[in-house]
């Protein structure tokens, strides 16, 4: 080993090699032309006691075996092979797919990566570790186990690919055992020097006579070709009644249609197969049949799952080149090795998304197809959640893409023709997962006893359009099945990121949601700089388009709608109706990068109606009340009740609170509201909330149970003259509330009930 023509780190490796503790024997066999140096290692077996005596186990491994091991000239960075004898079972599993072909002995798979990384992070002793493990698990028949999982054949090299849905394809492994006939579609690329690479797709759902298989080519180009064709997909019948299990492993040294039928006389389906290849051969000989790749496709069925699969079928894909007169009745042929490409699917899409595969795709529906709403569809879409019901009214125009999600076809002058619920629906086909179109308005939708039934069936409908009508259209509207609504879309010129999802039966409201969202952006001095500042609220007069009245690139856009897809997703994954309502705010910081997000549960209101009106008081100001009350026993008291008025509802939300001025009057008879500071107050809630939350009337408390009195009325009448709006006087007694709602122009206050809880 000291021999100077072989290089230090050769000589370093088989230094560690002699003092391994598995290693009996280190012997230098050469050095040949090309540098490499070939060496052979006696490794010990742990036997048990019985085996031992025998020298060998019963899976034919003896207790001390003798292994090849070529060190290329550029090791470590080369990785060593290593050749088991000649004679050694190659049966076993996790043996290289080393073809009969090229005379070499059988060759150990040590690890899944590449061994020379191994080397470089464990050093060589930890790939005698390895190939030491090896031959005791090949010993005791573990090399697969069900812990681990059955590992499929392996191919080191691919000539072709096979495009399938895995899921679909292993329903065709029926008890029965036939071999199916399926129609395909093919790329044939000729890559130069007889050299060919085929790309062909199969569908499980397109059954084929093979006297009626429409095949075809035609050129796309000098090098490309697009064709149709068929393929084979073959698998075991069941035995005796119950599915026939393959355990033996074999390395895949397939590369003739002789070795393609020992292959599936060893999977038990060659009795299938070969009638149909039989009826293909004499259709290609009395030329009823075009030169076409025909895909063969074993369907094994193994004693334990996968590798990474919950399924026990493994596929085994394999390519023959059709050509009249090529011999395939007589077994003449060469057979191409195919790797399997899943399709497009949505498992596929979960597990590439990390998640469950046997979730159910909850009914969820869309409503806007822009920018926003295009991104998170196709977030979710990608994810195996994709909304089954999308509705816009608007067609598509240029300037949409700029930040759409879809991108314009090539050589369509106005990028593509159509609406935009129509093209976002053709591209979430793509990942099979086409929604039910709605071309129209929500406010038509609504009135559509129909359309109401249909999107009652949803889990969750997601509003992007930012639309403050058609949120209060929804919030205020009455459903006879009502789903789950959500807002989903940007403020503050793009900036801030706003989601919110309701409560059980609307309760709290998309409605209710916003103006809880008012309080808490007023509260915050970044959010309201970015949601009430003059650039978000400016609104520019005349006629102009969306994406250029509020320039902004599509990649600050994308980021925010990411979250916002995410809250959504979130959301659906969600098992049940939420009791709770929730509001989702994220904006970009100072950095451009950054983003923050917050989380608010908003819990049901309580709501006190009349005829005509109703109050929606947050349980938060509900509690503030109670407190102000308990504070001053027997005598009343009361505030300032800030919110919004919603004239499509006719409803006073109330979410806030001003403290009664020093100068108000507290007694047992009456409370009188004082006026010490108030206008300074007033006029901090509007700057604050850029004029989205203000004075809505006041609050006070009577003693006993009891409605309004005649000063109440009088009070009423009066604060009415001071707003466009009708005022709330709001009276807190010890079994709830009741309320007194004037406007200026001689309507009638109305009074309301005990507070009812919805």
């Amino acid at each position: 080993m000291a021999d100077a023509s072989i290089s230090p780190a050769i000589s370093r490796a088989l230094r560690v090699s002699a003092v391994h503790p598995a290693v009996r024997d280190v012997r230098v066999l050469g050095r040949l032309d090309d540098g490499s140096v070939w060496a052979e290692l006696d490794v010990e077996q742990e036997l048990p006691s019985t085996w031992r005596a025998a020298g060998v186990s019963p899976s034919g491994v003896r207790s001390i075996e003798t292994v090849g091991i070529r060190f290329p000239e550029d090791f470590p960075q080369g990785a060593p092979r290593t050749f088991l004898r000649e004679d050694f079972d190659r049966s076993h599993p996790h043996l290289l797919p080393v073809p009969r072909s090229l005379g070499l002995p059988p060759q150990p798979c040590v690890v899944q990566a590449y061994p020379a990384e191994l080397i470089q992070a464990r050093g060589f002793s930890g790939y005698l570790d390895q190939l030491a493990d090896w031959l005791d698990k090949a010993a005791m028949l573990q090399l697969n186990n069900p812990q681990h999982g059955w590992e499929p054949v392996r191919r080191d090299h691919l000539d072709d690919e096979i495009l399938m849905d895995p899921d679909e394809i292993r329903e065709l492994a029926v008890p029965t055992g036939e071999c199916f006939v399926l129609a395909t579609h093919y790329l044939r690329f000729e890559l130069g020097e007889g050299k060919r690479m085929m790309r062909v797709a199969l569908d499980p759902a397109s059954r084929v006579d093979l006297a009626t298989a429409q095949c075809s080519e035609k050129a796309i180009s000098e090098a490309v070709f697009r064709g149709r064709g068929i393929a084979l997909v073959v698998s075991a019948p069941d035995a005796d009644g119950l599915p026939t299990v393959i355990g033996t492993h074999a390395p895949e040294d397939v590369a003739s249609v002789e070795d393609l039928h020992r292959r599936a006389d060893l999977y038990r389906c060659s009795a299938a197969l070969m009638a149909k290849l039989n009826h293909i051969a004499l259709m290609l000989d009395n030329g009823q049949f075009p030169a076409s790749p025909l895909p063969i496709v074993f369907l094994v069925r193994r004693p334990f799952a996968l590798i990474g699969s919950s399924s026990s079928v493994e596929i085994c894909p394999y390519l023959v080149h059709l050509q009249p007169g090529g011999g395939l009745l007589r077994g003449v042929g060469d057979v191409r090795l195919c790797g399997v490409r899943n399709d497009v699917s949505v498992n596929l899409l979960r597990r590439a998304s990390g998640e469950l595969v046997e979730t159910d795709r909850p009914r969820w529906a869309l409503l806007g197809c822009g920018s926003v709403g295009s991104k998170i569809a196709v977030h979710a879409a990608r994810r195996g959640f994709g909304p089954t019901d999308v509705l816009d009214r608007a067609a598509m125009s240029p300037h949409n893409y700029a930040r759409h999600a879809l991108l314009p076809e090539p050589n369509v002058r106005g990028g593509a023709m159509g609406y935009k619920a129509e093209v976002l629906a053709h591209a979430l086909s793509g990942f099979r997962q086409e929604p039910r179109v709605v071309i129209g308005s929500l406010e038509e939708l609504c009135a559509s006893p129909d359309e109401r039934a249909e999107l009652g069936g949803c889990r969750l409908v997601v509003n992007t359009t930012g639309s403050s009508l058609l949120r209060e259209a929804v919030s205020f509207r009455a459903w006879e099945t009502r789903p789950t609504f959500a807002d989903a879309h940007l403020l503050g010129a793009g900036s801030v990121a706003y989601a919110a999802f309701e409560g059980p039966n609307g309760n709290p409201s998309l409605s209710d949601l916003a103006a809880e969202s008012y309080r808490i952006f007023a509260k915050d001095a970044s959010l309201r700089t970015k949601v009430f500042g003059a650039e978000a609220q400016a609104i520019d007069i005349g006629q102009g388009c969306g994406a250029v009245t509020f320039p902004m690139p599509d990649d600050r856009l994308g980021a925010l709608a990411a979250g916002l897809s995410q809250t959504v997703c979130n959301s659906l994954r969600c098992e049940g109706e939420q009791e709770i309502g929730s509001l989702h705010v994220g904006h970009i910081m100072p950095d451009g990068l950054s983003q923050s997000w917050t989380k608010a549960e908003i819990e049901p209101r309580i709501v006190v109606r009349s005829d005509a009106i109703e109050v929606r008081i947050s349980p938060r100001v509900d509690a503030e009340i109670r407190v102000a009350i308990a504070a001053r026993p027997g005598v009343e008291t009361g505030g300032v009740i800030v919110g919004r008025y919603s004239q499509i509802g006719e409803a006073f939300q109330v979410v806030d609170l001003m403290p009664a001025p020093p100068d108000s009057v507290f007694s047992a008879e009456r409370f009188v509201l004082g006026v010490e500071g108030l206008r300074q107050s007033v006029r901090r809630l509007l700057e604050e909330s850029g004029g989205s939350l203000y004075v809505l009337g006041t609050w006070h408390n009577h003693l006993v149970p009891s409605g309004a009195s005649a000063l109440d009325m009088a009070t009423a009448a009066r604060l009415s003259l001071r707003q466009f709006f009708p005022v709330l006087m709001l009276i807190a007694h010890p079994e709830g509330y009741s309320f007194l709602a004037a406007e200026l122009g001689g309507a009638v206050p109305a009074e309301a009930a005990e507070r009812v809880p919805t």
